[in-house]
């Protein structure tokens, strides 16, 4: 109805636009180039905004720009995401029957990453409403960048959550500066 008032080709802010019919902002772009280095760098990188504002939009904008012979993106957006869900879910899209006990599911993932990484391609692992995360699973998160004692780094990983999960990573790092701290011996 109104997109004939207004001479539209076609509704706007649909979920479903393609790509390529994105109004491109200087905002979009910056966000497009942090996307690109984090995927170079096979870095940690944390987008964040208010609800509806096109955080997954642009998320998947930057995907449709990848080369699916050199990356495998496993995207994850989860309301009460726990450790379990989170290694089911991505080794299920590895297309691999996950173990049944968690731990014995994480050592799979982590394994299977190598695995994809042996093969030439690169895992980007997204977090989706990353915001309704809780301290378990975000300290598990934390966990699962740790390759080879933190020394590796053969994934990336982009946490897209409303603007509260900075407060919330502020958080889990003052708990993890509480548990770090040493305790002088006499």
């Amino acid at each position: 109805m109104f997109e004939s008032f207004f001479n539209f080709a076609k509704t706007p802010f649909v979920r479903d636009m393609p790509p390529q019919s994105l109004f491109i902002t200087p905002q979009f772009k910056a966000l497009q180039s942090r996307l690109a280095h984090t995927v170079k760098n096979r870095a940690f990188l944390v987008v964040t905004g208010d609800a509806g504002c096109g955080k997954t939009t642009a998320i998947r904008h930057f995907i449709a720009g990848l080369d699916p012979s050199r990356t495998v993106v496993l995207y994850v957006s989860e309301f009460n995401l726990t450790p379990r869900n989170f290694y089911f879910d991505l080794l299920n899209q590895l297309g691999i029957k996950p173990h049944f006990y968690r731990g014995d599911a994480k050592r799979q993932l982590v394994k299977e990453i190598l695995v994809v990484t042996a093969d030439n391609k690169q895992p980007i692992i997204i977090i989706d409403e990353a915001h309704l995360c809780d301290m378990e699973m975000l300290t598990e998160i934390r966990f699962l960048l740790n390759f080879n004692m933190d020394s590796h780094s053969p994934m990336s990983l982009i946490l897209v959550g409303q603007s509260e999960i900075r407060d919330i990573l502020k958080r889990v790092a003052n708990v993890n500066k509480v548990h770090m701290q040493l305790t002088p011996i006499n």
